[in-house]
């Protein structure tokens, strides 16, 4: 059985990312600034262990950086060409991973897909992280749930660590305008993983994809 305390502190850990991410989000913490681990323990009131939990989770998330003789510093937002090869990555990944899914996804999966959706309006895209991130975090589990249909674990490890600076670079860069087409592209992928026809599914999730790049990093 897992020691309460080890829970505590993970849930601490994961309450203290939030937070700073929050604040990476909405430029609070701006690109390029050093993260001073003492002035944000004593900020947060945590201590530097679930602080230090939190900032390598946000290192894996791509939005912090620790380098040797500097310590950790807010990651620089991605230019276009990163956004390009970004979404190259996710081309060669999620329409595989959609067809995987389309003969192996159940009742249940189908019924959080359509939950993700209807969390996805237009108002949500817009504003600050504490608005917009109600969008990402659907987006993020509309594409995790199909990837973990799909049955492969590394690659769905692989694709949790690009969403971060997908829906960071959604915030910064992009007029928040589309909505509506993502959601249609949504729709074209959920149908045809409900009716379990992989080459659809494939097909639906690479224009999703393709049409979303386009958006983001034209």
């Amino acid at each position: 059985m897992q020691d309460a305390r080890t829970v505590t502190r993970i849930g601490l850990a994961e309450q203290v990312r939030a937070r700073l991410q929050e604040r990476i989000m909405d430029q609070v913490l701006a690109p390029g600034a050093r993260l001073n681990i003492d002035a944000l323990a004593r900020e947060l009131q945590v201590s530097s262990t679930p602080l230090r939990e939190a900032l390598a989770g946000l290192q894996a998330r791509g939005l912090v950086r620790n380098e040797p003789f500097i310590g950790f510093t807010v990651a620089p937002l991605p230019d276009g060409a990163f956004l390009r090869d970004l979404y190259d990555t996710r081309l060669r990944l999620e329409p595989w991973l959609a067809a995987l899914a389309a003969s192996r996804i159940g009742a249940e999966a189908i019924g959080r897909l359509r939950d993700s959706l209807s969390d996805m309006g237009a108002h949500v895209r817009r504003g600050p992280w504490q608005t917009h991130r109600t969008h990402a975090a659907a987006d993020e589990a509309f594409h995790d749930t199909i990837a973990e249909a799909s049955g492969n674990r590394p690659a769905r490890q692989a694709l949790a660590a690009l969403n971060a600076q997908v829906h960071a670079s959604r915030l910064y860069m992009a007029s928040q305008q589309g909505a509506e087409d993502t959601a249609r592209e949504h729709e074209a992928v959920l149908d045809a993983l409900a009716r379990g026809d992989a080459r659809g599914a494939e097909k639906a999730m690479a224009h999703h994809l393709e049409e979303s790049r386009e958006r983001l990093a034209p």
